[in-house]
């Protein structure tokens, strides 16, 4: 090994040693094998219950945990009306928040939490608060804010009250701001967009609150795809908040045309881009362009890495 290669490798070892003691690191810097490109990053969905939550940690190729969280009752004990992960309908479950991030601070993986109420939210923040100085992984805290398309019912989460509270509460957090949506076979709907009022809205709330956080988007993939000007026009307007991002997001059943998805991801950038889709829709997607390869040194790097990290847990 030239002392080049070596370099590299011991540059590298350094910042992971930073990225270990830094509250709430960047996933780019958290994940380097991704190189840069946030549509490697494999997310675990619904990890609700501790089966799951078991199940998502021990899996190797898993780097971001989603999990609901509900005001509910905790089984098989007296603990009610506490925040747990579950997702709606659901009012019961054998895994609390508190007991979530206990279990995931040792591990390698980062969290993405999705607040069902604002009750839950409000309810979640001193916990977050309590956890904050030992989060050495990435955080996402999501929430529906603002009503999208098409023509969406479900009432949103106040987006004054969730953009303060997460900021308080958990400064080095991503903030995942969106849309509530009305779309696909749930409600028989294959067509629609986000509108241009939609985004402008977005924006105008974020300047309102004066939002310093990272932020990133989540978008139903089979709307977004239908207007992708549209989805660059946000990212463009997005451009004085910083660190912005995309997360695409679909659920099964949606109708998704992938050629276009695929443009998408490319227009804004794999490196702007999460990619959170069923393996039917992922399978579909063409990003060669957006790939690329380790080379040797960071390779090396990655197998100290693993021993590290086994030596520490």
């Amino acid at each position: 090994m030239d002392c080049t290669t070596l370099a590299k490798i011991l540059s590298f070892l350094a910042l992971i040693q930073y990225v270990m003691c830094e509250i709430a690191p960047d996933p780019k810097t958290f994940f380097p094998a991704i190189e840069g490109n946030l549509t490697k990053i494999v997310w675990a969905h619904a990890v609700n219950s501790q089966a799951n939550l078991t199940k998502a940690l021990n899996a190797d190729d898993i780097m971001m945990l989603e999990g609901d969280v509900m005001i509910g009752n905790l089984t098989n004990s007296n603990n009610t009306n506490i925040p747990i992960m579950a997702h709606p309908p659901d009012l019961e479950s054998d895994l609390s928040l508190d007991e979530f991030l206990s279990s995931v601070l040792n591990s390698t993986k980062g969290v993405k939490l999705d607040f069902k109420s604002l009750e839950a939210f409000e309810r979640s923040k001193p916990i977050l608060a309590e956890n904050r100085k030992k989060f050495t992984k990435p955080l996402f805290l999501n929430a529906d804010i603002l009503p999208g398309p098409v023509e969406a019912k479900t009432i949103p989460l106040d987006s004054k009250s969730f953009l303060t509270g997460a900021m308080e509460a958990f400064p080095e957090s991503v903030l995942s701001i969106g849309w509530t949506t009305r779309y696909g076979s749930e409600f028989n709907i294959t067509e629609g967009h986000y509108t241009t009022e939609q985004i402008q809205k977005m924006i105008d709330t974020l300047t309102e609150n004066k939002v310093t956080q990272s932020i990133t988007y989540p978008v139903r993939a089979g709307l977004a795809a239908n207007d992708i000007s549209a989805m660059k026009t946000l990212m463009d307007r997005s451009s004085s908040f910083g660190n912005v991002t995309m997360t695409i997001w679909s659920s099964h059943g949606d109708q998704v045309d992938t050629k276009k998805l695929s443009e998408l991801i490319k227009t804004i950038g794999v490196g702007k881009v999460y990619v959170d889709v069923p393996e039917d829709v992922w399978k579909n997607l063409d990003l060669t362009s957006g790939s690329s390869t380790f080379n040797v040194a960071m390779m090396t790097a990655m197998t100290l890495l693993s021993f590290l990290f086994a030596r520490m847990l």
